[in-house]
């Protein structure tokens, strides 16, 4: 599984990586602090999974997420903020986002769905290579 990382914290993109890179089968293709760059680096890089922070320089999660929906098959995408209030969620539960996880100092509920995920997908991967192969 291939994740993106978007926060205007070095230190918390760097923490986060660290944690992710320790769950098997996940790889962080970029990191951004840029909402423009985000968006760029979601398309060029396709990866499964943004992990965006609803304050971005020069924008924010919701200006990323108006643009990446746009996409056939966009990624699975994960809001972390500082603001957990029902507005602040509602707003980017309509504009997509598939996760909302409040931005503390412990990650354990990001690592956690990505760990989901994880398995998820390994379950569809073995799904489509037994209809990808021929009984005989």
């Amino acid at each position: 599984m291939t994740i993106l990382l978007a926060d205007i914290d070095a230190y918390l993109r760097g923490r986060l990586r660290k944690r992710l890179e320790k769950v098997s089968g996940v790889t962080v293709v970029g990191e951004s602090s840029n909402s423009t760059e985000t968006t760029a680096m979601i398309l060029n890089r396709n990866p499964d999974v943004a992990i965006v922070s609803s304050f971005l320089e020069g924008g924010s999660g919701l200006d990323v997420l108006r643009h990446v929906r746009q996409l056939m098959i966009p990624p699975t995408i994960i809001v972390v903020t500082d603001n957990p209030s029902l507005d602040h969620n509602n707003a980017y539960s309509a504009a997509g986002a598939d996760f909302i996880c409040e931005k503390v100092s412990d990650d354990r509920t990001v690592i956690d769905t990505i760990r989901r995920l994880c398995v998820t997908q390994r379950r569809v991967d073995v799904l489509a290579s037994l209809v990808a192969t021929p009984n005989n």
